[in-house]
């Protein structure tokens, strides 16, 4: 019963937890504002949805105990790396076949860009799997296994929570709905802002794939080690 009992508290906690720790600047809040705001509301949230999978899977398996697991997997650097090499490949995308395409559909004629829009690439594009984008980008985190280690292991030290499976699945349930919360709240205001934002909304293509090659390089550099 007592274990029972923690599942609310537990709940409560990740909620909290999972919010806030969402907030920072990150890949998925990049790609979750570009989509809002290029009017992909749907695909961003599914981003959303695929970033929070990966804490709440995350997060459930620290709270089991199976946190072992994991981090033989996580910590490995031929896993991290590509993980973090798919952000510059995924931000480089955006400059060079995105803006492109989205270039193309301000101006037929010839982007402000200097790019020459391909017809076929104004009308249709890429097939998305934008779930499949925030799983990636979730995971490339390279600090956010041990981060949520640390969380938990101080939770646990303060009795706020109990490693047990009610407690773990309280705790890993409402991380995901702390962060899909998040996203979700960010995806709402990008949406209502997009008609005011203009020319802004129009570049936040070409913002999104400098920032996102920003953060896999960095990535990259925390994975190996590089000083």
């Amino acid at each position: 019963m007592e274990a029972v009992a923690a599942f609310p508290l537990a709940l409560v906690m990740g909620f909290l937890a999972g919010f806030i720790g969402a907030i920072p600047p990150g890949p998925l809040n990049v790609t979750c504002l570009r989509k809002s705001l290029q009017g992909h509301r749907r695909d961003a949230y599914r981003v959303a949805f695929g970033g929070a999978a990966v804490d709440t899977f995350i997060c459930a398996l620290i709270g089991l105990g199976l946190g072992w697991i994991l981090e033989k997997v996580v910590t490995n650097p031929w896993v991290k790396g590509p993980l973090a090499l798919f952000l510059v490949a995924y931000g480089a995308k955006l400059l060079l076949v995105d803006a492109r395409r989205d270039a193309g559909r301000t101006d037929p004629e010839k982007s402000r860009l200097g790019f020459t829009p391909n017809p076929s690439e104004a009308r249709g594009g890429l097939v998305r799997l934008p779930v499949l984008t925030g799983l990636l980008q979730g995971a490339a985190n390279p600090a956010l296994f041990v981060n949520w280690t640390f969380f938990i292991s101080f939770l646990v030290g303060h009795r706020l929570f109990v490693p047990s499976p009610a407690g773990a699945g309280g705790f890993a349930l409402g991380v995901g709905i702390g962060v899909f919360s998040w996203f979700a709240l960010l995806i709402e205001l990008a949406d209502r802002w997009r008609s005011r934002a203009g020319a802004w909304a129009s570049r936040s293509t070409i913002f999104a794939g400098v920032l996102l090659v920003a953060f896999g390089i960095y990535f990259t550099f925390r994975t190996f080690g590089i000083p």
